[in-house]
């Protein structure tokens, strides 16, 4: 067991020195402002009924992550509305969930 949480915790260290540390707050604070988690799940928190983020960015490339935000499919609401360089934020951070 102690293995397998050191695996994790490692794991979960890796991905988030993915993301780049300047873009990690910036993320956070407009995940948290347009309530992405309460739909969405990352690392165990947060809602089921949208896909979970684990590893988005090694499932979709940068420019199907933005044409998701921007024109999403399925019951996602548009948040086509965000200003360029909050989505460039968004898309950085989600590609980085690797």
């Amino acid at each position: 067991m102690r293995t397998a949480a050191f695996l994790a915790a490692l794991a979960l260290l890796v991905q988030l020195s993915a993301i780049p540390a300047a873009a990690r707050p910036a993320a956070e604070e407009l995940i948290n402002r347009l309530g992405c988690l309460s739909c969405h799940s990352l690392q165990g928190k947060g809602g089921d009924k949208a896909p979970a983020w684990d590893g988005v960015g090694a499932r979709r490339s940068p420019e199907a992550i933005r044409k998701q935000i921007v024109s999403p499919r399925g019951r996602m609401p548009s948040f086509a509305q965000l200003k360029p360089e909050e989505l460039q934020v968004l898309v950085t951070y989600l590609s980085g969930l690797n």
